[in-house]
């Protein structure tokens, strides 16, 4: 079976941040011993080190209903529990924006923010300083069994009527498209719950990676801080789409108004052409499939202003399937193997050159501040050779002293300089 290369590039991300860390710390220590450091230096490392231990890899799946996004959710990073962690089936099953994390001071469990608390104005970030407010169930990561129905709890639904819907921005009475999901005694099901958070103990999102799989492209436009804030700030967007159908006019409006805009060019905006296995006809032979699948390819990267070695055509539902069989004939055309090594290669980089710059940038000033302290200590030490050389030889012992402590002084701090060189690598 071929080797996940994301998660040993982002365990690789990861031991390189730790050692970053280490050399701050051993920055610091060197500064105490110089006594070069004071209260406002000290925090400013004490906030750089906070920075890099919260470090988070944020990659979010956008997708209309039933594209399969869950179910890549799924290939790409639990296969190794054998079965379908997130729910995934036909029809609507991601129910409300859903962020997978992990943070160890906090049990592992499901919160889910209830539904109602969008007739107030407070956001979902205000609401996590609430953790009341949310409703919690516990799960057992030992035990596949208690995770999956877990994971199902995010996809309640329950059923109101559409003033009530309507309230919470759920239903435009206007809408043709939503009065076709009334009942027949005119209520209408909604999801429980309007935001949840998985806190799951999971290799890679202990590393830090958080994964924020939305609900479908009509609760982007309804969730304010998806398109203002979660987005914008994601280091990666997979957006999915249906390798049969290409891009749809309500897909490119989304891609357009939300995803892309004036960022399309940075990495990390992708678009993936799921469930290609729908493309794959026993009547046709290779090169007539892949002619197709191709054809779709350039097809979706003019509409969406994409370069078309940023789409990527796969099947996650066989991707998975061959991950949990040990398929390597299955998983290979699967084609799912070459988005994970894009997400590696561009991703983990990109997110690695701008710790890295934000870091040096920080550790330079902090630098040029001590390059500054020490010159200052040896114009006054300067000085006072010159005095003391005025004393024609009376102190020869205390001028010698003073000499051989300016020349360790000297020789320490660039030390400390060739150190933090490493920083640039």
């Amino acid at each position: 079976m071929a080797e996940n290369k994301l998660a040993h590039q982002f365990a690789a991300y990861s031991e390189w941040r730790k050692a970053l860390v280490d050399s701050i710390c051993d920055y610091r220590s060197w500064l105490n011993e110089q006594e070069l450091n004071d209260a406002q230096i000290d925090q400013r490392i004490t906030n750089l080190l906070e920075r890099l231990r919260e470090d988070k890899l944020n990659v979010a799946f956008v997708a209309e209903f039933s594209r399969g996004k869950s179910e890549l959710i799924n290939a790409i990073f639990f296969a190794d529990y054998g079965q379908r962690l997130l729910p995934s089936s036909a029809g609507r099953t991601t129910m409300c924006p859903t962020e997978l994390l992990y943070d160890p001071s906090k049990p592992t469990a499901i919160s889910m923010l209830p539904i109602d608390t969008r007739s107030s104005d407070a956001t979902t970030t205000e609401y996590k300083r609430y953790p009341d407010e949310w409703h919690t169930v516990a799960f057992n990561v030992d035990n596949n069994e208690s995770m999956i129905a877990a994971f199902k709890e995010v996809s309640s639904t329950k059923r109101v009527t559409a003033e009530e819907a309507e309230k919470y921005g759920l239903y435009d009475p206007n809408s043709s498209d939503d009065a076709m999901s009334l009942n027949k005694d005119g209520s209408i099901d909604i999801p429980c719950w309007r935001y949840a958070m998985i806190n799951f103990p999971h290799p890679l999102l202990e590393q830090g990676l958080v994964i924020l799989d939305t609900p479908g492209l009509n609760a982007i436009g309804t969730e304010p801080e998806l398109t203002l804030n979660m987005l914008p700030n994601a280091h990666a967007v997979l957006f999915i789409l249906a390798a049969d159908t290409g891009v749809t006019k309500s897909e490119i409006d989304v891609w357009r108004q939300y995803i892309s805009g004036t960022r399309w060019k940075q990495k990390g905006r992708l678009a993936v052409l799921n469930k290609i296995d729908g493309l794959w006809d026993e009547l046709k032979n290779e090169k007539e499939i892949e002619n197709e699948i191709n054809k779709q390819i350039k097809t979706s990267a003019e509409l969406l202003g994409l370069e078309t070695n940023q789409v990527f055509p796969i099947s996650a539902q066989k991707g998975l399937l061959a991950k949990v069989n040990n398929d390597d004939g299955l998983l290979f055309k699967s084609r799912i193997l070459e988005l994970e090594k894009a997400l590696s290669d561009e991703l983990i980089p990109s997110k690695k050159e701008i710790v890295r710059d934000n870091t040096q940038n920080e550790i330079e000033d902090l630098i040029a501040n001590s390059q500054l302290i020490l010159d200052a200590r040896f114009s006054g030490i300067n000085d006072q050779l010159v005095e003391l050389r005025g004393l024609r030889g009376k102190n020869e012992d205390v001028v010698e002293h003073m000499m051989s402590k300016v020349k360790v002084d000297k020789e320490n701090f660039e030390k400390g300089l060739q150190r933090f060189q490493a920083l640039r690598s």
